[in-house]
């Protein structure tokens, strides 16, 4: 059977990650120059408390191409490894150099084009695929059907930790901050595309189901949150009740990686349409 690998960006829960034999390969944070394994040797719950007291942004790092490495060569066989967008992360590349070291495993490489359960999805598919004895090539098809339905929406609840990040200035944070501008963003062909900026939290989250609701069909769909599990579960019981799907809406966090530039509070929806 071919396996399938990922990064900890993908936000795949744990349970599913199991049930469907994903090899997941911790990406790394670092607070104060110590750093821990995403997921492993820091969890979800001590990001964010450390996070909120930080003087200091923490930073993120890809898996070193040993990693990988080991990774690939404990596995053997074929392998499907599939990443966060290149255009986002040097994970991708780490992943092509450690292939390049370990030859006896025949590593294909994948770039979702996405993050968060934009690539989680991906490879759940994949995984799918893998475990009804799909041979590589058809893997590949899959991904590569899968990658355009992808989209993935946000609303960030503070433009405090996009300033403390450099992306924005002091000036316009400090504006949005007083006027309580909530960012509504889209990710999509390895893009951050700002869509618009409302004033209430309420109306980010009637403007993120809309821009659901006008998509039709779905094949899948995940509200993911950065320390807000309460409305991440109101939202997906709205949802559900309104779109049938074929499959239950998954409920979880993102990764540290968002949570450093995004801050508490923020929503997502990740949806595949149907085909």
């Amino acid at each position: 059977m071919v396996h399938i690998v990922t990064d900890s960006t993908s936000d795949i829960p744990v349970d599913t990650a199991r049930e469907l034999g994903i090899t997941v390969v911790p990406a790394h944070v670092i607070f104060d120059e110590q750093s821990y394994d995403d997921g492993i040797t820091i969890t979800r719950d001590e990001f964010y408390r450390r996070l909120a007291h930080s003087p200091r942004l923490p930073t993120t790092s890809a898996p070193s191409p040993g990693e990988f490495g080991e990774t690939y060569q404990k596995i053997g066989g074929e392998i499907v490894s599939i990443h966060v967008a290149a255009a986002f992360s040097s994970i991708l590349s780490s992943a092509y150099a450690a292939a390049q070291m370990v030859p006896e495993a025949q590593v294909t490489l994948f770039d979702s084009s996405s993050l968060a359960m934009g690539l989680g999805w991906q490879v759940i598919l994949a995984a799918r695929a893998a475990q009804a004895g799909q041979p590589v090539e058809q893997i590949v098809s899959v991904l590569e059907h899968v990658r355009p339905r992808v989209r993935v929406y946000a609303a960030l609840d503070t433009l405090e930790y996009v300033r403390r990040g450099g992306r924005i200035g002091w000036a316009r944070a400090m504006l949005g901050q007083l006027l309580s501008i909530k960012q509504i963003i889209e990710v999509r062909d390895s893009e951050v595309i700002s869509l618009e900026r409302v004033r209430t939290r309420h109306a980010s989250l009637d403007r993120l189901k809309e821009l659901i609701y006008a998509l039709g069909p779905l094949q899948a769909l995940a509200v993911q949150h950065t320390r807000a599990p309460d409305d991440a579960r109101n939202l997906a019981t709205e949802l559900a009740a309104r779109i049938a799907l074929p499959e239950p809406i998954v409920i979880c966090e993102a990764t540290t990686a968002i949570g450093t530039h995004v801050g508490p509070n923020g929503l997502g929806l990740i949806a595949v349409m149907a085909e």
